[in-house]
């Protein structure tokens, strides 16, 4: 029969008494061999298992094999039952901000929430007013469908992607604020604040999921209009950044899943799961750079006084 090498051989290790010599360690002498491909393996080599001792080689390439035929998610990530450690992480920035709010409102509120007339001057509350509420209940409807559609997402996209997109959509949507924002009117001064950018654009990323791989969208698409729907009718409600996170969120998912590398027999899934890892960064690296060149072309038409 015959046994890959993995580029040693026992007979090319010079051994005048003939004693079988580990090829790692030629100078260390081993009876012991491998079980998988038979060479000789010194105490350093020797990988036990319940059906034997492996050789240090062998024993990565079998755990490359597992590796590529591992499960994989829609996204490519690892697949399995995964605790939404993302979203845990996002409601409680949020909780804990909103603590913050109500201790020390000058420094948290007022360093935190974004408002146009002075986002160039503070850059970091695009995201930032992403975690600040403006009341109790402002907070629990961000936090219930934070909840309802981030743990399925997460596990959908895997926690990586999950956090990208849900910070790339709360981003767009303050971008949004400021490029749709009149300078001469009081939309310019007006600050605002909530998760609902994000959650907007979680709701578009759960309608193209649900789209790509077969499961309803009829409720999804209804919760959408319903949102929408409160967000033109009742007063004091940002629609501009709402817009914005909803479509930066469906926008990225969609050319996600466009651009994702597709799969045949014999492909290398490790090699396919870290290209698409590559080609995913890179989409909402794009975003991230789409909304800051937006918002460089809207400050180059706004009038200084």
């Amino acid at each position: 029969m015959n046994r890959p090498t993995y580029g040693y051989s026992a007979k090319d290790v010079p051994d005048p008494q003939g004693q079988p010599v580990c090829p790692r360690h030629p100078d260390t002498v081993s009876y012991v061999r491998c079980k998988r491909c038979e060479r000789p393996a010194c105490p350093q080599c020797q990988r036990p298992t319940q059906v034997g001792v492996l050789c240090v080689d062998c024993e990565r390439d079998i755990a490359r094999q597992q590796a590529g035929t591992r499960p994989r998610n829609a996204m490519g990530a690892s697949a399995g039952r995964r605790t939404p450690y993302v979203t845990y992480t996002l409601m409680g920035l949020c909780v804990l901000a909103f603590l913050g709010q109500a201790l020390a409102p000058h420094i948290v509120t007022q360093w935190g929430i974004f408002a146009p007339f002075r986002a160039l001057a503070m850059p970091w509350t695009f995201l930032t007013a992403g975690f600040l509420h403006g009341g109790v209940m402002h907070l629990a409807l961000n936090m219930w469908a934070l909840w309802v559609v981030g743990q399925y997402l997460e596990q959908t996209l895997g926690h990586t992607r999950y956090a990208g997109v849900f910070l790339a959509s709360v981003l767009g949507g303050h971008t949004a604020v400021y490029v749709l924002a009149n300078p001469m009117t009081l939309e310019w001064t007006t600050a605002t604040l909530g998760a609902s950018g994000g959650v907007f654009g979680l709701f578009g990323s759960m309608f193209i999921v649900n789209r790509r791989l077969g499961g309803q969208s009829a409720q999804i698409l209804v919760l959408i209009g319903l949102n929408l729907l409160i967000t033109f009718t009742v007063p004091n409600i940002s629609w501009q950044g709402h817009l914005g996170g909803l479509l930066v969120g469906t926008a990225l998912v969609a050319a996600m899943f466009a651009l994702r590398p597709k799969a045949t027999h014999g492909t290398d899934r490790q090699a396919l799961a870290r290209r698409s890892a590559l080609i995913h960064g890179a989409l909402i690296a794009g975003a991230v750079l789409l909304c800051a060149v937006a918002v460089v072309l809207k400050a180059l038409t706004v009038p200084y006084f």
